[in-house]
């Protein structure tokens, strides 16, 4: 179990160990997220040369997915050996790939992405580090631009015991409308996480409306 006081410091053996096939991160499929497949194939989502992040992008098949629907993404993990991973993987990609944490000041991110995309991130991260780390994605968000959320989401009150990885409860979504942020779309797969829970994906947008 990770230590409680750094959260985020057990990635980097993970992905350090993992193999070349994604072995080792249990949420590595090599393909796109099939969550945020899910909802892409609901959607004609088209970048049209917009910009987009992509939170703690593992091995960097999500970043493609967007890149190749015309986003100029970034993509960042706290993991130097998950980047490295992406960069070996996809050497000729226009995707940004980036060591980056989002316990860190990141310069020049703030209100400047589009669509940004978090899968899983929260909850890979102990539960007293929940309201910090959704001020910080929410954040990244323009005026105007889009964030797509996809959470294992459970009905037990949220612990240090209880993980990793922590599912989160519903209320992560006023969370998130706290921070400025309004629902527009919400897709529930129900059951289709491995420990049997719900899985939420809820698009957010981002208006000064909401300010």
């Amino acid at each position: 179990m990770p230590d409680e006081y750094r959260p985020t410091e057990w990635f980097e053996p993970l992905y350090r160990d993992a193999g070349e096939s994604g072995a080792g991160p249990s949420w590595a499929h090599m393909e796109t997220q099939p969550s945020f497949k899910a909802w892409l194939d609901q959607k004609d989502l088209k970048g049209g040369d917009r910009s987009a992040l992509v939170v703690g992008c593992g091995m960097g098949d999500d970043a493609i997915e967007l890149s190749s629907r015309g986003f100029k993404v970034t993509a960042f993990d706290v993991s130097e050996s998950a980047i490295a991973h992406c960069n070996r993987r996809f050497p000729d990609s226009d995707v940004t790939f980036l060591q980056g944490d989002l316990f860190a000041e990141n310069a020049g991110w703030a209100g400047r992405f589009d669509f940004v995309l978090e899968i899983y991130t929260i909850q890979a991260l102990p539960p007293r580090y929940e309201d910090e780390v959704i001020g910080r994605i929410a954040d990244y968000v323009a005026e105007d631009g889009q964030l797509l959320v996809v959470a294992i989401v459970g009905s037990e009150e949220r612990s240090f015991e209880s993980g990793p990885p922590w599912a989160l409860t519903p209320d992560h979504i006023q969370t998130f409308q706290r921070r400025g942020l309004t629902v527009v779309d919400r897709i529930i797969r129900e059951k289709a996480s491995k420990k049997g829970d719900d899985v939420w994906i809820t698009a957010f947008q981002r208006s000064t409306e909401n300010e």
